[in-house]
């Protein structure tokens, strides 16, 4: 009796462990089969972006990841802050926005979520995103943006400025307003 109730005991042991038996998702094996694709992390970065031996730019953020892929990329994330010099390198404007790209093929940078630039002129330039084009030497907003200046409150789609954002062009200008002094209007 002793016996039977062991094998009886076994042979249940036996049947829910072949129940339970390990089983792949049809995701997994797929996943073993994919390119492998080199990741490098760096925490609390600052890069320093120079051209003709003089350092242009300085760009920090907290996390970075560069994917080395048939699309080879930096992603910076966590928040990204870039000063942008003078020969002197006195910052002449500043950029914020949440999140950063740069393309290594072709050098493009974009910038996205929040994007915030301040010059020294103290305007102030507010976009969802903004790229730079090496080609025209170029930041380009494809989309809305807003432009605050002491004396100007300019709505718009589309801008192209300088690299140093003291100059910059609104594509299509859309109720905008321009403080005037009252002293200023013609008048009787």
């Amino acid at each position: 009796m002793r016996r039977a109730k062991c094998i009886g005991l076994w042979s249940v042991g036996l049947l829910f462990s072949l129940q339970t038996g390990c089983v792949n998702k049809l995701e997994d094996i797929h996943a073993l089969h994919a390119p492998f694709t080199n990741v490098e992390s760096a925490d609390s970065v600052r890069i320093l972006y120079s051209q003709g031996g003089k350092v242009r730019a300085e760009i920090q953020a907290p996390y970075l990841k560069h994917y080395q892929t048939d699309t080879p990329r930096v992603v910076m994330y966590g928040g990204v802050v870039a000063h942008f010099f003078d020969d002197s390198l006195r910052v002449q404007s500043t950029l914020t926005a949440g999140e950063g790209v740069l393309y290594e093929e072709n050098n493009r940078i974009t910038v996205e979520n929040q994007v915030v630039v301040m010059n020294v002129k103290g305007e102030r330039l507010e976009c969802d995103s903004l790229y730079w084009d090496p080609r025209r030497q170029l930041f380009v907003a494809p989309g809305h943006v807003k432009i605050t200046t002491a004396s100007q409150l300019i709505y718009g789609k589309g801008l192209e400025a300088s690299a140093d954002f003291t100059t910059y062009k609104v594509m299509q200008v859309e109720n905008s307003q321009i403080m005037v002094n009252k002293s200023e209007l013609p008048g009787p």
